[in-house]
């Protein structure tokens, strides 16, 4: 009987606490995203497949964009066209002699696209016609001019010695200058005209830089047609197939980061009290019964500081804590077998070792409690 008791004071027995959870990898799941709306084109991967990062693993076809992108270029060769006529124009300096013949219009199946072709054709016959209008009266004008100076050369002898009266010969300037003066309107509506022209030509310059900077982007959204996988992990969760239609930032699948395994487990408000970071832990693997494979080694590695509420899965109040595991595998004799992400576990936290007295007291001191209140 005495050694019995001083077995019970010296002995010591672990405490430790079961709890349930699941195997988890230690970095974040990672959601891949389609990059555009669209139809998906190829699928790379299946579930379960590992891939290493960069590896292709589905191809979105952007229609809408690759629609975009040919109506951009279209649009910037009517634009060129317009502006090589307009610069034809201002290099030529109004003067119709020197206008370049005008290209011919490209056949164009948009409609949209057609009708502003033909306006900006339009426009650009209209300056040119003013041009050769002003011209030609230019022209007109000038050689009026040059007629009434030979007449009024002419008649200055006349009037110098008085055979003219000074009225008409005085009249006969002021047709002159008043020739002048419209000669120098029309250079002036010239001059005006080019201005218009060269306003024009730098509005178009604008739309040229505009759509090249969306095209730019553009070719870069679509060159990312082909998804790539961001980090190195397993696929899961796949919810495409080939001509899945698709929209932009719609979750494809996902990867399980190549990183090791722990467990995640959830702790109730009853055995949270003696929890520490740091406790040793033991963890068995439903899928691998402790009883063949045994346990793995761990170490709980973090603890909530605030319980989270009850849930779908989590009927009460609990912590979530992470446990380290101190290898991957279980082996069955001399063959290891890989654990997986999402397999079930148990956890024993070892919180504390007690003296197997303690056990005997605690017995009797709850039966003493259940005796006063039974009174």
């Amino acid at each position: 009987m005495g050694v019995t008791l001083i077995w019970a004071f010296t002995a010591k027995i672990d405490q430790t606490v079961t709890v349930r959870g699941r195997l988890q990898p230690a970095g974040s799941v990672k959601s891949v995203e389609s990059p555009s709306a669209g139809v998906v084109s190829k699928v790379y991967v299946q579930d379960g497949d590992l891939v290493l990062a960069s590896s292709p693993l589905f191809d979105v076809e952007a229609k809408g964009l690759s629609s975009r992108r040919e109506a951009i270029q279209i649009t910037q060769r009517l634009l060129r066209l317009q502006v090589s006529t307009l610069n034809g124009v201002l290099e030529s300096e109004g003067d119709p002699r020197r206008f370049p013949p005008l290209p011919d219009l490209p056949q164009i199946q948009d409609a949209n696209l057609q009708q502003q072709l033909a306006t900006a054709r339009q426009q650009t016959q209209q300056i040119r016609s003013r041009l050769i209008q002003i011209t030609n009266q230019l022209s007109s004008r000038r050689e009026t001019l040059k007629l009434q100076e030979t007449i009024a050369n002419d008649i200055k002898p006349l009037h110098d010695i008085g055979a003219m009266a000074r009225n008409q010969y005085l009249q006969q300037l002021n047709q002159m200058q008043i020739i002048k003066s419209e000669i120098s309107s029309l250079e002036e509506e010239r001059q005006k005209v080019l201005g218009e022209a060269a306003a024009q030509l730098n509005q178009v310059n604008r739309q040229l830089i505009n759509l090249e900077a969306e095209l730019v982007a553009l070719k870069e959204t679509i060159s990312y047609r082909t998804v790539r996988a961001p980090i190195d992990g397993q696929v899961f969760d796949i919810s495409i197939d080939q001509s899945t239609v698709v929209s932009a930032d719609q979750v494809m699948m996902k990867l399980i980061p190549d990183n090791d395994l722990q467990a995640s487990v959830d702790i109730t408000n009853k055995d949270i009290g003696f929890m520490s970071v740091g406790l040793p832990a033991t963890v068995s693997v439903d899928s691998f019964p402790s009883g063949e494979f045994g346990y793995i080694k761990g170490e709980l590695k973090s603890l909530g500081s605030d319980a989270l509420p009850p849930d779908q899965e989590h009927p009460t109040w609990y912590f979530p804590a992470i446990v380290s595991l101190e290898q991957q595998i279980v082996e069955s004799g001399d063959q290891p077998l890989n654990l997986q992400s999402g397999m079930s576990v148990s956890a024993n936290i070892k919180l504390r070792s007690r003296p197997v007295i303690t056990l005997i007291t605690d017995l009797f001191t709850r039966q003493l409690d259940g005796l006063k209140r039974f009174r």
